[in-house]
C-alpha cells in the first residue's frame, strides 16, 4: 500500500506519523516544498526577543526520524499535477529542476497556506517583489529574513491585528523596536470580540504598542526600500505619514489549492477544499488536511477555513488513518478553540465570535463575569474576565471567551466539552467546580458568567 502526502508541514507531517502507527507495512512518501522538516510555525514570533534561543529549537521532527521510522521525506519538492486515473503525481525539484513521477494507492493533501497581501499602491519593487522592509511571515524563511532586518531597525508597524500580527507586534517591542499597530476596528478580530479585546488592548499600551485606530494603509513610499507608510483615515479620508524601517503585513491568508483544484478535488466557497468527516476529498483516495481545507462550524454550521495547527494535526490523523485502510472520523463540526498570551495577559475563546454569529443569523444571550482564580479572601488571586453567548431559542451555549494573567485557556477547554455535547446554560449550571481557598474560588467566574445568562434568558422569554 502507497500512500503519498503533499505537505511536509503540522498536517502532512502529522498524517505520516500516524499512518505510520496505523500500518506499519506501508509505504509512506512525504513531498514538501520548504527544505525544513516539521517546525513549529506557530513558535516563530517567540525566537524575536530570544524566549526561544534559535529558530532550529523549533524544529519538531528531524530528517532522521523519518528515516528511522521508514518515511521517505523529501523536501524542496514543486508538486505542479496530479493524475487522478493513473493514480502519479508529478514534482520538480526546487533546486535543480528534475522531475519525477510517484505513483499513490492513497495520497493526502497538505499544501497549507500562503499569506494574503492586499492592493497596496506601492508594495512592491521593480522586481516584483514587495519592497525591502516590507514583508509577511508565514514559514520559518520569512522569520529569518524579518529577524535580520529588525535588528537594524528602530519603528516597525504591524498592518493586520490578527493573532499573528499581535504576536509580532509584541516580539517587535520586546526587541527595543517603537512598534505601531494600524487597526481597522479593533485587536484580536477573528478572535475575541471588540469589549474583550479592550481589555488586552490596555495591557498591550502599558507595554509600549502604539495603536493607531481605524486606519488602512493606503500606499507605502520608496523606490526598491520602503520610507513610509501612508495610512489613511477610514472616516475622514485624511492620509498620515509614518516613516518606518520595517513593516509586516499580516492581513490573513489564502488557501494553496491550486494542485488540489487542477485535479479536481471540490473547492468550497471559503477557498478552501472541501473535505468529509474522513477527510476525503470529492475524489475517492484523495484526502487533505489542514490549512488548505475547509469545515463546517459546530455552532453555525457555516464553512470555514482551518487557521489554527490544533486542528490540522487532528485532520492529518484522521485522514491519514482512513487512508491507510482505518476507520476515524472527525466530530461534525470545528470549535475553533484558541489561545494565546498576549502582553502578560492570557486569551482564549471558542466557537464563533459575536459578529459571525449574528452572520449567521442568531443574536446571541450574553452573560458576563469578573472573578478571580482564587477567593477574594486569598491572596495573589489573578482577575478573569468571562463572557459566554447562549442561543436564545434553546439555551445552549454556542461560545465563550475568557482574558486574564491566569488559567483562561483550561476554563475554555470546558466551555468547548459544553458546546461539543450541546450544553444548554441549565446542564452548565449543574456543574461542580472544585474549590480549595489556595486553588479556586467556591463558585467559578465561568459559573458565573453562565448564571447571568440564564438570568436574562429567564427574562427574554417570561
Amino acid at each position: 500500500m502507497k500512500l503519498l502526502i503533499i505537505g511536509s508541514g503540522a498536517a502532512g507531517s502529522t498524517a505520516a506519523q500516524f499512518a505510520r502507527k496505523a500500518n506499519m507495512k506501508a509505504e509512506i512518501t512525504i513531498l514538501g516544498d520548504e527544505h525544513y522538516s516539521e517546525y513549529s510555525k506557530c513558535g516563530l514570533p517567540y525566537v524575536f526577543g530570544g524566549i526561544i534561543p534559535d529558530f532550529k529549537e523549533l524544529i519538531e521532527f528531524s530528517p532522521a526520524w523519518f528515516q528511522r521510522f521508514k518515511i521517505d521525506l523529501q523536501l524542496e519538492r514543486d508538486v505542479y499535477a496530479i493524475d487522478t486515473e493513473k493514480k502519479i503525481v508529478k514534482s520538480r525539484s526546487l533546486q535543480g529542476g528534475d522531475e519525477q513521477a510517484h505513483d499513490y494507492d492513497a495520497l493526502i493533501i497538505a499544501t497549507g497556506a500562503r499569506s494574503w497581501v492586499p492592493e497596496i499602491k506601492g508594495a512592491y519593487g521593480s522586481e516584483g517583489k514587495l519592497k525591502e522592509g516590507v514583508f509577511t511571515l508565514r514559514d520559518m524563511d520569512d522569520a529569518k529574513w524579518i529577524m535580520a532586518w529588525a535588528k537594524k531597525s528602530k519603528r516597525g508597524m504591524i498592518a493586520g491585528s490578527g493573532l499573528v500580527g499581535m504576536e509580532m507586534a509584541e516580539a517587535l517591542a520586546r526587541m527595543g523596536i517603537d512598534t505601531y499597530v494600524r487597526l481597522r476596528t479593533h485587536m484580536l478580530t477573528g478572535m475575541i470580540d471588540e469589549d474583550m479585546a479592550g481589555i488586552v488592548q490596555k495591557n498591550a499600551e502599558l507595554e509600549g504598542i502604539k495603536f493607531l485606530p481605524r486606519v488602512t494603509v493606503s500606499e507605502i513610499k520608496g523606490n526598491n526600500k520602503m520610507e513610509c507608510v501612508v495610512l489613511k483615515n477610514l472616516d475622514t479620508g485624511e492620509e498620515t505619514d509614518y516613516p518606518m524601517d520595517l513593516l509586516i503585513i499580516s492581513a490573513g491568508s489564502t488557501a494553496r489549492t491550486e494542485v488540489a483544484e487542477k485535479a479536481g478535488c471540490k473547492i468550497g466557497v471559503t477557498g478552501g477544499i472541501v473535505i468529509d468527516e474522513r477527510g476525503q476529498t470529492s475524489i475517492n483516495d484523495i484526502y487533505a488536511a489542514g490549512d488548505c481545507t475547509e469545515y463546517p462550524d459546530l455552532v453555525t454550521g457555516k464553512p470555514c477555513l482551518i487557521g489554527l495547527g490544533s486542528i490540522g494535526v487532528k485532520q492529518g490523523r484522521v485522514a491519514s488513518v482512513n487512508a491507510v485502510g482505518g476507520d476515524e472520523e472527525m466530530p461534525r463540526g470545528i470549535l475553533n478553540n484558541r489561545t494565546t498570551e498576549l502582553f502578560n495577559m492570557q486569551v482564549a475563546a471558542v466557537g464563533p465570535t459575536i459578529k459571525e454569529l449574528k452572520k449567521a443569523g442568531i443574536t446571541p444571550v450574553l452573560g458576563k463575569a469578573k472573578g478571580s482564580t482564587v477567593p477574594p479572601y486569598y491572596p495573589g488571586g489573578k482577575e478573569l474576565n468571562v463572557k459566554v453567548m447562549v442561543n436564545p431559542e434553546d439555551g445552549k451555549i454556542m461560545a465563550a471567551q475568557i482574558v486574564g494573567e491566569q488559567e483562561a485557556h483550561q476554563r475554555v477547554n470546558v466551555f468547548a466539552v459544553a458546546i461539543l455535547r450541546g450544553m444548554t446554560v441549565k446542564d452548565f449550571l449543574q456543574l461542580e467546580t472544585c474549590y480549595a481557598p489556595p486553588a479556586a474560588p467556591t463558585f467559578d467566574c465561568m459559573t458565573l458568567a453562565v448564571d447571568a445568562a440564564a438570568m436574562r434568558l429567564k427574562r427574554i422569554k417570561a
